[in-house]
């Protein structure tokens, strides 16, 4: 009994010995195929991810920024080009400890602390653009580059790259002309629209971008070209933008390049040649020294090349390009005369006398007047129902017939003139003149002018409400007749030529990367609705506007050159009248037509024909002393 027992209690630990073996080698079995499975899941099903972030964690994309193209002039004469600096950039997913890192940067880089601590905050933490690096400050010198590299380790994602950055003429010669470039903010690359001046997070003006900037190829980061030949010609200029990719440890130290990724590098942008000539743009600037604002526009009329912008005050393009501190957009956001303003294009005026010879041009065209039509005497005023019409001059012309009427610019006999045309017939000639129209030059933001019509009238006073004296105002250049200082040289274009207007434009030729040169093609914008006899009386009389002896713009003349041309002085309700000059020479094959605007200052013949004269006797005369005109000579308001 006893051996029955002891056997029984082998066998039966045996089994137990067996069931235990089985038990763990099955949970041995079942462990293997967890971690089987787990290894499957994570080097097969997800090892792109895992790659993915090993990769992220190894390597840091870093864009390479395409050198932008060149801009000349029309001799050739570099007018924008490119310079090498030093950004410091921050990559937003490499950033642990952003109130720690925004102490240590504010520090080096001479930041305010609550400015830095707010542009870091607002960085992007997820997707894409977490990679993409964020500009903190440019223009660094090389004793803040060398502190950002001794202290590399202690500030994760900060890095520091030589880049181009764009530079333009000293004395901020053409700033308008050119524009300048910036980097594209958040809203802007998203959507196309820009907060409007001052209302930047980078405390700078936004010009309009019509489209959304991810559209058209630009990134988070990039420049984009802002106002000027820089806006308008931006996806010529910028080129392509290329990316290098670094090797960098788990602290975030940049190792190198990384060798076995090819860098994909920058195409570089195309080079454009300007219309403008830089000495005439220097000249035109230096006329309006004295000044404190206006504009100069010179033209080829026979091709409509734009020779010449002025718009003063100008701006520095290089405190744009560079880094433009919170004081110094201050000064240019709050100054008076709006020194962003491109006033030959963007701005609008009354153009006083100077639209005179559109009312002789449409009374002529209409058998209304010819050459030796006398009207009433003027006796320095004009009387119609019971108010008084003064003329510039208080003692009057007295008896003048039409060419004499141009010539001395009497507001008398051209009230007289604007009744006998009448708004409906004036209004329409106006139109088809160009006015009230974009003259669609290759610039952004041009604005249109105004001329006043019935209908605007019937609208703003009621059906018939509105008195006949009107169009009196109309006739000289004043009421609310507004154009810029290019409608009215392209205007003048037409009447130096044979009627023809060109459309003004500033690009003259593309140079392709193959080496092509694409010349642009001069396109007439219209013709004047006025005969040829018509013009040769126009043509005759502003001559006699320059170099009669009774003339009001005797300061233009030119002793060995025949200027012609037309004064103008345009009441201004918010201070003293604009001084207009308007002219072209030789009066016999015209080479150029010069626009010069004076704000504030008072009679056209006395401050804006100077202008005129230095800038013509400048172009045709290219180098030779300047004429010394007697300056005795006799002028007078319009």
């Amino acid at each position: 009994m006893e051996r029955l027992e002891y056997t029984n209690e082998f066998f039966h630990g045996l089994v137990s010995k067996r069931q235990r073996a089985r038990i763990l080698m099955g949970f041995l079995i079942i462990s293997v195929l967890i971690l089987g499975l787990r290894l499957f899941f994570l080097q097969v099903l997800k090892a792109s991810y895992y790659k993915r972030i090993s990769e992220e964690n190894r390597i840091q994309p870093m864009p390479l920024p395409a050198p932008r193209g060149i801009i000349k002039d029309r001799n050739g004469k570099i007018i924008a080009f490119n310079r090498s600096s030093y950004t410091i950039s921050l990559i937003p997913h490499e950033a642990k400890d952003l109130d720690l890192l925004s102490e240590r940067l504010a520090s080096i880089l001479n930041l305010d602390l609550s400015w830095l601590k707010e542009k870091l905050k607002a960085l992007p933490k997820t997707g894409s653009k977490k990679y993409e690096r964020i500009k903190l400050k440019k223009e660094v010198d090389f004793k803040t580059i060398c502190a950002i590299e001794e202290q590399n380790e202690n500030l994760p994602g900060v890095i520091c790259q030589a880049e181009q950055t764009r530079g333009y003429p000293d004395g901020s010669w053409a700033g308008h002309v050119l524009g300048y470039v910036k980097e594209l903010s958040k809203q802007e690359l998203s959507t196309g629209s820009t907060p409007p001046a001052g209302e930047s997070s980078s405390q700078e003006p936004i010009f309009f971008n019509p489209s959304p900037a991810e559209n058209r190829g630009y990134r988070w980061g990039g420049y984009i070209g802002r106002g000027g030949v820089e806006k308008q010609y931006d996806d010529l200029l910028r080129g392509k933008d290329g990316i290098t990719f670094l090797e960098i440890t788990a602290a975030g130290k940049i190792l190198g390049p990384l060798e076995d990724k090819k860098p994909d590098l920058p195409v570089k942008g195309v080079d454009i040649k300007l219309t403008i000539d830089l000495d005439l743009q220097v000249e035109a600037e230096s006329a309006l020294v004295g000044y404190e604002s206006g504009a100069v526009v010179a033209i080829d009329p026979q091709n409509g090349e734009i020779l010449a912008l002025v718009s003063k005050p100008g701006f520095d393009a290089n405190l744009f390009a560079g880094a433009l501190s919170p004081q110094e957009w201050k000064e240019i956001s709050q100054n008076p005369l709006h020194p962003l303003l491109f006033r030959t294009i963007q701005a609008t005026y009354p153009p006083g006398s100077a639209l005179k010879p559109l009312t002789a041009a449409i009374a002529l065209e209409s058998k209304i007047a010819h050459r030796d039509t006398y009207l009433s005497p003027c006796f320095g005023s004009y009387l119609f129902g019971k108010r008084a019409f003064r003329c510039w001059k208080p003692e009057g012309h007295g008896r003048l017939n039409f060419m004499d009427a141009i010539i001395q610019s009497c507001d008398v006999y051209f009230y007289q003139l604007g009744l006998k045309v009448g708004l409906e017939r004036w209004s329409h000639y106006a139109k088809l003149c160009g006015f009230g129209e974009k003259t669609g030059v290759d610039l952004p933001d041009e604005a249109k002018g105004f001329v006043p019509s019935p209908e605007y009238y019937n609208k703003k006073y009621g059906e018939g409400e509105w008195v006949r004296n009107l169009v009196i105002n109309l006739a000289i250049g004043q009421g609310e007749v507004l154009v810029t200082p290019l409608q009215l040289a392209s205007f003048y274009g037409g009447l130096a030529t044979d009627g023809t207007i060109y459309q003004p434009h500033i690009l003259k030729e593309i140079n392709t990367l193959g080496g092509r040169v694409i010349t642009t093609q001069s396109k007439v914008l219209r013709r004047l609705p006025f005969s040829a006899s018509t013009l040769e009386l126009l043509k005759e009389a502003m001559i006699g506007v320059v170099n009669d002896s009774y003339g009001t713009g005797g300061l233009a003349r030119i002793s060995d050159i025949t200027v012609a041309g037309k004064t103008g002085t345009a009441q201004n309700p918010f201070g003293e009248a604009h001084a207009w000059f308007v002219g072209y020479a030789p009066a016999e094959d015209p080479k150029i037509v010069v626009a010069v605007l004076v704000e504030n200052i008072g009679h056209g013949g006395t401050f804006a024909a100077p202008v005129a004269k230095a800038i013509i006797s400048k172009y045709l005369k290219r180098g030779e002393v300047a004429d010394k005109t007697d300056s005795t000579v006799a002028v007078g308001n319009p």
